[in-house]
């Protein structure tokens, strides 16, 4: 196995700090903080490439913001500085990475995502039904012979392992500046046990999270010689034509997961049989057609209202309630959604026109 252990030197040098630097700025060049930084961008990348060097960097405090839809999840927000030290880091270990990762790792990876994974699930359908060979009488289409093992793993960010991690890396990069970096990062958050978590959030923890879990990737295909298995950060799944294999599966990775210290999620860990439809990435999957979840519905409907809510008082035009439904009905539309698209859309509509009076007398009263 190749390593690397002359890799600091790269991380911080001016060229790659500036690299980072405008890759973290993309798209967010009107926020307070990049332009502040903007003012001075020589100076202050010349400060952090000393600080680096000098090996005295040290983050800045996380803001963590509440999100409910509909659980309830921390999201961290680093300092912009912070945000082009992660660039940095990863704009150099993700070339060393990336190969070693599995084509069948979906999250946060170039060319990948929700509908490369749901492709992929369908052309897994199709090869482990032979082709949607039926259960023996049946006269359903979606009553296919084969089974899968849906599985996530418990409070996965906040089970990370630091020390496991660092071990995980190190056994390709030997650089004592890079591993220092890394735990520097890693230690501006803690999950409640010290040495434990990531943030929500940050771009190196979803760079890490796939470091961290292509270990299981690499279990599932060359140990458990699993064909047909997809992750997506940590929800993944198994399908096989045997019931009995993927039991044995969940054993024997619910034992290797104790060696990352991680747990699968006793409530959402299952072996189903394929003529039930099975949830990913927000549908209901079944052999012939992709139906969105009930919960991803309330959630759209719930947004839409609170952008409906936003144009009456003036905090929002009629383009933000559209993009927002446009949003909506292009991650649709990979389901058999067609009627639901248009409904929504003409109630949306219906509402903008319903609503625009309502608005106009409030700004008229206003003034």
């Amino acid at each position: 196995m190749k390593t690397y252990s002359h890799l600091f030197n790269e991380i911080i040098s001016f060229d790659n700090l500036q690299d980072a630097y405008q890759k973290a700025r993309s798209r967010k060049t009107n926020t307070p903080a990049v332009n502040e930084f903007d003012k001075q961008w020589l100076l202050h990348l010349a400060i952090l490439h000393r600080e680096l060097r000098e090996r005295t960097y040290l983050p800045q405090p996380l803001k963590k913001f509440i999100l409910r839809d509909p659980k309830t999840r921390t999201i961290c927000v680093s300092a912009f500085r912070d945000r082009i030290v992660h660039h940095a880091l990863i704009n150099i270990l993700q070339p060393i990475f990336e190969p070693r990762f599995i084509h069948d790792s979906y999250a946060s990876r170039k060319g990948k995502g929700t509908l490369a994974a749901l492709k992929r699930f369908g052309y897994f359908l199709r090869k482990v039904t032979d082709n949607g060979k039926q259960v023996s009488g049946s006269t359903n289409g979606n009553a296919v012979c084969a089974f899968a093992f849906k599985a996530d793993i418990k409070h996965y960010f906040d089970a990370v392992d630091h020390e496991v991690l660092l071990r995980i890396i190190a056994k390709r990069v030997t650089d004592g500046g890079v591993l220092w970096l890394t735990r520097t990062i890693l230690g501006n958050y803690t999950a409640g046990a010290l040495g434990k978590g990531m943030p929500l959030g940050n771009w190196t923890s979803q760079f890490f999270a796939n470091v961290y879990l292509n270990e299981l990737d690499q279990f599932v295909k060359h140990q458990l010689k699993a064909k047909y298995y997809i992750r997506y950060v940590d929800d993944f799944i198994i399908l096989d034509g045997s019931k009995t294999t993927l039991l044995h599966h969940t054993v024997s990775i619910g034992t290797f997961l104790q060696t990352l210290k991680l747990d699968l999620h006793p409530s959402k860990c299952k072996t189903i049989p394929l003529c039930r439809g099975v949830s990913l990435l927000g549908f209901r999957v079944f052999y012939q057609h992709r139906l969105v979840r009930q919960r991803n519905l309330r959630k759209a409907r719930s947004k839409l209202e609170d952008f409906l809510m936003l144009y009456e008082m003036h905090a929002a035009d009629a383009v933000d309630v559209l993009e927002s439904l446009n949003g909506w009905n292009a991650y649709a539309m990979h389901g058999n959604t067609y009627h639901l698209r248009q409904r929504l859309t003409m109630t949306v509509e219906q509402e903008l026109i319903r609503r625009t009076p309502i608005r106009n007398a409030a700004s008229a009263m206003s003034t």
